[in-house]
Order: C-alpha cells, then sequence, then structure tokens
C-alpha cells in the first residue's frame, strides 16, 4: 500500500488533474474499511465489558461504514457482533439473535470467501443452541461444523481458538467434563499466544466452571484465579466481578465447610464492590442476593 500511495503521488506530480482522483478515492475506501474494523473491535470490547448500550451505538456506526463502501465483509462482521451482543444479555435475547444469524447467511453469497463466511455463520448459530441449551439433540451436527471450521481457520489462531471455545461448551454441556477440559486448555493456549487478554480470562473461568461441574473443586478454584489473573490484566470489571461470583458458587456446592461459607461471603461482597464500582447495579445486586442466603 504504502508504494501504491509514493507510485500514486508521482503519478498527480506529474499529471495533475488527470490521475488525481485515483488515489484520493482509494485512501478513502481504505479509511472507512479500517474504520469499520475498528468501530467492529470497539464493540466487541464493550460486550465483553458488559457494555451493551455502547455497543449497540458502536454497531450501527459500523452498519453504515459498511454499507457506504457496499462492503458485506463487514456487514457480515457487524451482524455477527450482534449475535454475540444479544447472546451476552441475562437472560440472552435469542429471537433477535436468530434474526441477526439469519440475516448473516443471507448475505453470504456477496462476501469474499463463501466457505469461511458460512462457517463464521455456523459457529454464531452453535452459540445459539448452547445458549438454548439444546446442545444433547444437536451435539453431533454441530461437533462437525466447529472441526470443519477448525480446519478452516487453521491458519487464523483467534477463530481457530473460538472453534475450540465453542467445542468446549458442547462437551462441556453434554457432560464430557474430560473432553472439555482438554479443548478449553488448546483455546486458552491458542489465546495466550495471541495475547488475546479478555478471551484468556473468559477461558479460564469456563476451565473453572468445567472443573467444578466434573467434581474438582480444587482444579476449579486454581482456574478460576488464572482467570483473575488475566481479567485483571484486561482491566475487565464485568468478567472480574463474575469471577468472584462463580468462586462463591464453587466454594458452596455441595455440604461446604464453615471455612469455605466464609470464604465465599468474602468473594460475593467483593464481586458486589467491582460490580458497583463498573456501574452495574443490577448483577451487584444478584451478588448480595446470594450472599443474603448463607448462613
Amino acid at each position: 500500500m504504502k508504494k501504491y500511495l509514493i507510485a500514486a503521488s508521482i503519478i498527480v506530480s506529474c499529471l495533475l488533474t488527470a490521475c488525481s482522483s485515483g488515489p484520493k478515492r482509494q485512501m478513502s475506501i481504505t479509511t472507512i474499511q479500517d474504520s469499520c474494523k475498528d468501530s467492529i473491535e470497539s464493540a466487541n470490547a464493550c460486550i465483553l465489558n458488559g457494555n451493551y448500550q455502547q455497543a449497540e451505538e458502536i454497531l450501527a456506526r459500523a452498519k453504515t461504514q459498511a454499507l457506504s463502501i457496499d462492503n458485506y465483509d463487514l456487514l457480515l462482521s457487524v451482524h455477527l457482533a450482534h449475535v454475540s451482543l444479544f447472546l451476552s444479555y441475562n437472560p440472552p435475547e435469542i429471537t433477535k439473535a436468530k434474526k441477526y444469524v439469519s440475516s448473516s447467511y443471507e448475505l453470504i453469497p456477496n462476501t469474499t470467501k463463501l466457505k469461511e463466511s458460512e462457517l463464521l455463520c455456523a459457529m454464531s448459530e452453535a452459540r445459539i443452541l448452547i445458549a438454548q441449551n439444546k446442545v444433547q439433540e444437536n451435539f453431533e451436527s454441530i461437533v462437525d461444523k466447529i472441526d470443519n471450521a477448525k480446519k478452516v481457520f487453521k491458519d487464523k489462531p483467534y477463530n481457530h481458538a473460538q472453534c475450540d471455545s465453542i467445542l468446549g461448551d458442547v462437551y462441556r454441556l453434554a457432560g464430557k467434563y474430560k473432553d472439555a477440559d482438554k479443548i478449553y486448555h488448546e483455546a486458552a493456549k491458542l489465546f495466550t499466544d495471541q495475547r488475546y487478554l479478555s478471551e484468556i480470562g473468559i477461558t479460564w473461568y469456563k476451565i473453572a466452571q468445567n472443573q467444578s461441574q466434573s467434581g474438582n473443586q480444587k482444579g476449579a478454584l486454581e482456574a478460576l484465579n488464572t482467570a483473575i489473573h488475566y481479567d485483571r490484566l484486561a482491566e475487565n470489571s464485568m468478567a472480574l466481578g463474575a469471577d468472584y461470583y462463580i468462586k462463591a458458587v464453587i466454594l458452596l456446592k455441595g455440604k461446604p465447610s464453615e471455612a469455605n461459607r466464609t470464604e465465599a461471603k468474602k468473594a460475593l461482597l467483593h464481586s458486589a464492590e467491582i460490580y458497583t464500582a463498573a456501574e452495574l447495579a443490577e448483577l451487584a445486586s444478584k451478588s448480595m442476593e446470594l450472599y443474603s442466603t448463607i448462613e
């Protein structure tokens, strides 16, 4: 691109009006593309941090940018980001998420990489089934699609790691905890190698959930400490609040000792403090609700 711009500048200096519109138009398109990509990344960051209203506003701007240059690849990314947004709500807004997956599939024929686009849509569709807890009846089809996506995205670490994270969820919800643990760790390694801090913390949170569900409390708490470490580095308030909340849930599982109940209370108070500081009052109240049930 740099060589192209230098060459264009030389031509412009020689043939003033004849070629002036060429490089300017190219620069305009590139600037809008880059701005749109930045907007999508910012929206995804807002989703991870629980700033849903801001994410919606940014995605509205990104959609306008993508449409203005008739870029269907970017438009697809905007639609799939909307799926992530609506699945992040508590409870998830399934109907809206499905609507955006459906419209995403309609965009595929106009994108530049049809197979990749189709698999990205399939990944989002799998996430909806996970959110609906409909893994058991769709287990084989989800695994087949995501395994296929992993092959296609083998040279794209972020997408590959996303596939692993989705597969881990599928195996965990199917009660295949050993398989889930293995694939979650693969996702964590890929995210760590690429330094995607928020995703690293979220993956270790999932590992903690999986360890707890398999009956390994010690392993769950160790995984959660790793999640907290990376969520601090990412300054992800929403994730940190969730980390301490789930820590209490793990400690209270079964017949907790007095020491575990005391530690759970501390974790819930801290969870509420973090949520309150981040102006997430509804989540803070949920932490305090659980706190009030501990004798």
